[in-house]
C-alpha cells in the first residue's frame, strides 16, 4: 500500500463554506470529521500525539474526548457540544432512516459557545452555527 495522504484540517472560513450542503447527511457527517480534526491537532500539539496513531481505528472518539476531558483542556459546554455532535454523526451514519426526533432533540441541546446568532429557521441552520462556534472553541484551546 502507498501512503496515506496528510490529514486535512480546515480553516474556519473553509468550514463555514463547505457546512453550506443541502443534503443533510453530508452536513452531519462533514461536520463531525472536522470537530474530530481538531481535536486529532490538539492532541498533536498538546500531547504530542502523532497523526498517524489519532488516525488508527482502534483510537477511537471517545479515548480522544476522555484525554482531552481528563486533562482540563476540554470543558463543559463545548464537551457537551463534541458529544452531542458525535451522538448526530452516530445516528446518520448506523442507521438507514435515522429518528428525526431524537436529532431534532441533540440539535435543541447544542450550545451556541457566544456565536451571534438570530433564531434559526431550521434545525440544519443551528446545527451549523453550533459546529462552527464548536470549532472556534477547539481553535482557541489550540492555540492557548
Amino acid at each position: 500500500m502507498g501512503k496515506k495522504a496528510p490529514r486535512w484540517t480546515p480553516s474556519k472560513k473553509e468550514l463555514e463554506k463547505i457546512l453550506e450542503v443541502n443534503n443533510v447527511h453530508e452536513l452531519f457527517l462533514v461536520g463531525h470529521v472536522c470537530i474530530e480534526r481538531m481535536l486529532e491537532k490538539i492532541l498533536e500539539r498538546k500531547f504530542n500525539i502523532p497523526l498517524e496513531v489519532s488516525d488508527e481505528p482502534i483510537f477511537m472518539w471517545s479515548q480522544k474526548i476522555l484525554i482531552l476531558e481528563k486533562s482540563g483542556l476540554l470543558k463543559e459546554d463545548i464537551k457537551k457540544n463534541v458529544s452531542l455532535i458525535n451522538q448526530i454523526r452516530n445516528r446518520y451514519a448506523h442507521r438507514l432512516k435515522p429518528d428525526e426526533q431524537a436529532i431534532g432533540n441533540y440539535v435543541r441541546e447544542l450550545e451556541y459557545l457566544g456565536a451571534s446568532h438570530t433564531n434559526p429557521t431550521t434545525k440544519f441552520e443551528k446545527y451549523r452555527v453550533c459546529v462552527i462556534s464548536t470549532f472556534s472553541a477547539l481553535e482557541k484551546i489550540l492555540q492557548s
